[in-house]
């Protein structure tokens, strides 16, 4: 969609608080969401949930809002102060929380849902909020790539109900990242293998260690990303990264083995594969998130990785970071004939803390 479409929608969108005395067409919203995601076997709405006690529950404990499109209700979504049930022990009423985002079957297509977030976005930054925070169910991967690809960042996994939620936390453009992280699907292989074509059997080792062969194939990529992207219960959490401002996909980065027993996880395969994006500090700022993911959001208390021997700008990189050597593995890799070293390398939870508190 080009800049001029995206315009014409935002100047054809109006967001409005809705007032009581409109509890049916909240419920129209709501109940035609949960007919679709039943269609679709979605199991996250049923019609019966929208009582009109909770529909008017609404009206009395947030703020609801509608959006309208060419003078056409589209949809709404409501805003709330403090969400304990979900967010728990990170609860802070100082954000706004967004529940209900729903557009109507009829305007689907339009994207309305990024503008509304983004509308909810600038209502939070001027009304003095640290943030907009939502959450998802971890089991819908695509949704939680479609918050992710609006800038939102991954926060956290809580059961609630006996329902795994994804926690995600949007920050103003002032102090956000230049980078986000996606969920790596299907549509990221291309760029993996084209930049790994372009490389030789050495180099596809030095960023994916000994997993992949050269020269990598698509299959092994599918193989790669099953099952993982669900914090709930993968072991392996597995992301492209994009460059905010422009869009474009420059990089890949997974966080494995997460041991939550243990509290362990290992981070691999970080390629700033862009040569265009590379020299301007990414490689760290994806390191950086990596390890916020690791401690903050998944709770861990130590985290691992391995550096060739020879790779001595990345040991500075990843020891600029606070990984710490603990070990050298002789000849761990044979590639056209040679063996190769690498260092051992983590970091616990109280060095990332005292870190980030030297970094402030």
């Amino acid at each position: 969609m080009s800049q001029q479409q995206k315009n014409t929608i935002s100047n054809k969108l109006h967001i409005r608080r809705a007032e009581q005395g409109e509890e049916e067409l909240i419920t129209y919203f709501l109940v035609d969401a949960a007919d679709w995601m039943e269609e679709q076997g979605i199991g996250q709405w049923r019609r019966a949930l929208f009582t009109p006690e909770l529909i008017h529950s609404y009206f009395v404990e947030r703020e609801v809002y509608v959006a309208e499109y060419q003078g056409e209700p589209a949809g709404m979504f409501t805003l709330q102060l403090g969400d304990e049930a979900y967010w728990q022990h990170k609860n802070d009423e100082d954000y706004y929380y967004l529940h209900r985002l729903t557009v109507s079957r009829q305007f689907r297509g339009l994207d309305l849902g990024s503008y509304m977030l983004d509308w909810a976005v600038q209502t939070a930054a001027e009304r003095g909020k640290k943030g907009l925070r939502l959450d998802c169910l971890a089991e819908l991967v695509p949704l939680n790539r479609f918050y992710q690809r609006q800038d939102f960042r991954y926060m956290g996994t809580h059961n609630v109900n006996g329902k795994m939620a994804n926690l995600y936390e949007k920050l103003p453009p002032a102090v956000a990242n230049e980078l986000r992280l996606e969920y790596f699907d299907e549509r990221d292989m291309d760029n993996l293998l084209r930049w790994t074509d372009e490389q030789d059997a050495q180099m596809l080792m030095q960023w994916s260690g000994s997993m992949w062969q050269y020269p990598l194939q698509r299959h092994e990529l599918q193989q790669y990303i099953e099952g993982a992207n669900d914090p709930s219960h993968s072991d392996w959490l597995i992301y492209a990264v994009v460059e905010r401002q422009s869009g474009k996909t420059i990089g890949h980065m997974a966080l494995g083995r997460i041991d939550h027993k243990n509290r362990s996880a290992r981070l691999s395969r970080v390629l700033v594969g862009d040569p265009a994006a590379r020299g301007k500090g990414y490689g760290r700022q994806m390191v950086m998130e990596g390890l916020r993911i690791g401690f903050e959001a998944l709770g861990m208390h130590r985290i691992t990785l391995a550096v060739y021997d020879y790779n001595e700008q990345a040991a500075g990189l990843y020891e600029s970071c606070g990984f710490r050597k603990e070990g050298l593995l002789r000849d761990v890799a044979l590639v056209n004939g040679q063996y190769y070293s690498a260092y051992e390398m983590a970091i616990l939870e109280q060095e990332w803390a005292e870190l980030n508190c030297n970094l402030s």
